[in-house]
């Protein structure tokens, strides 16, 4: 808009008006293709080239007169095609591109496409109904805004408010701590003091013991060097008595003097060494019983998922003063396969320790955990137990008893819901026990393979060899039938693999070499993709499926990949290439998505395993899998296979 209202200035004579096209000449009119003033001569050349030709151009004064609508900005005329000479005035939407009209009639032959005209106006309703509820989500995006606003403001009132709490109780115990200091070095003064005088007094009586002994020392040394032979053995009984007595008596003091005590300041000193650590910790340590289980709680993702043989950990809150003890007995009990671990509890903070410990069964569990043999309120805690899909290795448990099996899908109740290609759609639970079918014989099945649920249980069933696909409510009764054999809109050849995504229904029309769309009352939609190599088209499309992201992945089978594709049928990847290498694909038939990508890699009798971006992680199966069919994945991370005529879970 400002360099609007710049032209207009400059259109008004407000500005200098100078040629935009050339070297700075008058300008005297305004081309309003080229968005520029231009002079006399660039006017001529307007009229005298052909590129120019179908350029509008307005004089300064017309302009003068028409204020700023007539300086609007119109749309250029439709580009040449680059091969044909033509203008471009037709679209194709398979190849998402402009063309003319010879192009429609070499390259684009037998393509979807539309005058641009006769298209736009659709292609401006759908933009704008696509627009309407992004504005209707204004309102309530301008109150979360206000409402994130408040809790900010209420968070940092809290948090000035905390700060004056801490500071204040934080003061508190300073000064109750300066006074500790005071009277603590109070009272050792005095100690001190009281010691010191006793010692005082011990010293002087010692100095006068030395003293009284080394005189003794003396006299007797002088006697033997001076007095004669009479006088010593006069005197000897005398001396020798003194001397013995002086012995017991300085001995004994000598013995046993009176020095500090280890434990007259020990006590002050393991008092602050206490002090310190109860700080330090912010706890307080109170002398009790022992801790209440019933008051304790259980926290962190430990005691929702872990990982086989990989170490968990949640956290113990005992929210009491009381500690566990080096006698306090944590177990950790499975009511699954009933193995029990011996925990080690490691103090966090006050009343918190953090428990670790290693799961070595893989799927869901019912955890006990107990403090002195007395459970912990929640207990038993339902946790995850899963395998990464590198130890997929062997086999675990193998479904038989079922003819020919195809594709496979779990419902919410962990249902498993097995087509047999001769026979009957088969359920089975959990444990792989069959509880109830779909039969042949009512519903006239010739040659059933896909198999999909949707959010309500309804089961869909593909017929390859009836080129139809069946609607079932949960029981198995029949709620709608659509298609026959053909290419049309309405029309299937050999429907495959089948999904549910919302109110979507996504088929792999295997013969026709596309994907059909439909509503969830099996009213068709769109198809997508054709019979090509190239992205977003397939040759033989055997399965599909959709994952949490809406993301399509569909099994392109002798294209050898996997392609993930919008909802609406745009390429995204291609995952997976020709070859029987790590990561590669040989004639693809099933594929299921969780948190990584499974695709039943039939040729090379395998199971490969991919992220959701395309790199490669693993396969399993090897020399206990063949002629693989579809491949699906339970709540639990088992992973079931169609194996000839069985269902093998790894």
């Amino acid at each position: 808009m400002k360099a609007l209202h710049s032209k207009m200035e400059k259109a008004h004579g407000k500005l200098e008006t100078t040629c935009e096209m050339c070297s700075g000449g008058k300008a005297t009119a305004f081309c309003r293709q080229c968005v520029n003033f231009i002079c006399e001569d660039c006017v001529k050349c307007h009229k005298r080239l052909r590129v120019f030709a179908g350029h509008a151009i307005s004089t300064l004064d017309d302009l003068k007169q028409g204020g700023v609508k007539e300086l609007t900005f119109e749309s250029p005329p439709p580009p040449k095609c680059e091969d044909h000479e033509e203008l471009k005035k037709i679209f194709c939407f398979d190849c998402n591109k402009l063309i003319c009209r010879d192009c429609i009639v070499i390259e684009h032959a037998g393509h979807n496409y539309e005058f641009v005209k006769k298209a736009a106006p659709a292609t401006r309703k759908k933009l704008t109904e696509h627009l309407s509820p992004l504005k209707n989500l204004l309102p309530d995006l301008s109150t979360a805004v206000n409402q994130v606003k408040g809790t900010k403001q209420k968070i940092q009132a809290q948090k000035e408010l905390t700060e004056r709490q801490v500071n204040a109780k934080f003061q508190e115990l300073h000064d109750i701590l300066d006074r500790c200091k005071v009277r603590v070095l109070r009272e050792s003064s005095a100690l001190a003091d009281s010691r010191m005088e006793k010692l005082t007094v011990q010293e002087k009586g010692l100095d006068l013991s030395l003293g009284t002994a080394q005189s003794l020392i003396d006299f007797v040394e002088r006697t033997l060097e001076n007095a004669s032979d009479e006088e010593l053995i006069t005197m000897q009984e005398q001396v020798v008595s003194r001397i013995d007595a002086e012995v017991v008596k300085r001995g004994k003091e000598a013995a046993n003097p009176d020095p500090v005590e280890k434990d007259d300041f020990g006590v002050e000193v393991f008092v602050c060494e206490d002090l310190k650590k109860l700080c330090e910790n912010n706890v307080f340590v109170y002398n009790g019983t022992k801790v209440d289980p019933t008051k304790c709680t259980v926290e962190g993702d430990g005691a929702k998922n872990a990982e086989i043989d990989k170490p968990a950990c949640f956290s113990i809150n005992t929210h009491q003063p009381q500690q566990f003890s080096s006698k306090t007995k944590l177990t950790l009990r499975s009511l699954v396969d009933d193995t029990s671990q011996q925990l080690q509890a490691v103090p966090v903070r006050g009343g918190v320790y953090s428990v670790e410990y290693t799961p070595k069964v893989r799927g869901r569990h019912h955890l006990l955990i107990s403090v002195d043999e007395q459970p912990i309120p929640g207990s038993p805690f339902s946790v995850f137990i899963k395998i990464p899909p590198t130890k997929l290795d062997k086999p675990v448990r193998v479904i038989r008893g079922i003819n020919h099996p195809q594709y496979m899908v779990f419902n919410s109740s962990e249902e498993l819901i097995v087509t047999d290609c001769s026979g009957d759609v088969l359920v089975f639970d959990k444990k792989g026990k069959q509880i109830r079918s779909i039969s042949k014989s009512k519903h006239g099945f010739v040659g059933i393979s896909g198999v999909a649920v949707d959010k309500e249980d309804n089961i869909y069933v593909c017929d390859s060899s009836k080129h139809c696909v069946y609607k079932f409510n949960k029981r198995g009764d029949l709620l709608k039938r659509f298609g026959t054999n053909g290419r049309g809109p309405k029309e299937l050849d050999f429907p495959r693999g089948i999904a549910v995504a919302g109110d979507q229904v996504f088929v792999c029309d295997e013969r026709n070499h596309r994907v059909q769309v439909l509503t969830t009352e099996l009213e068709p939609v769109k198809q997508i993709g054709s019979y090509r190599t190239g992205n977003g088209h397939f040759n033989y499309p055997k399965d599909v499926a959709v994952d949490n992201e809406q993301m399509v992945y569909v099994i392109d089978c002798y294209n050898h990949r996997v392609q993930v594709l919008t909802m609406d049928g745009r390429f995204i990847r291609s995952i997976g290439k020709k070859g029987n290498g790590q990561g590669d694909l040989s004639r693809p038939y099933g594929v299921c998505v969780t948190g990584f990508v499974y695709v039943a890699d039939d040729a090379n009798k395998r199971v490969s395993v991919f992220t959701k971006d395309g790199q490669f992680v693993t396969s399993f199966g090897n020399g206990h899998i063949t002629d693989l069919y579809g491949v699906a994945v339970d709540s639990d991370g088992f992973v079931y296979v169609r194996s000839a005529g069985s269902v093998v879970i790894f």
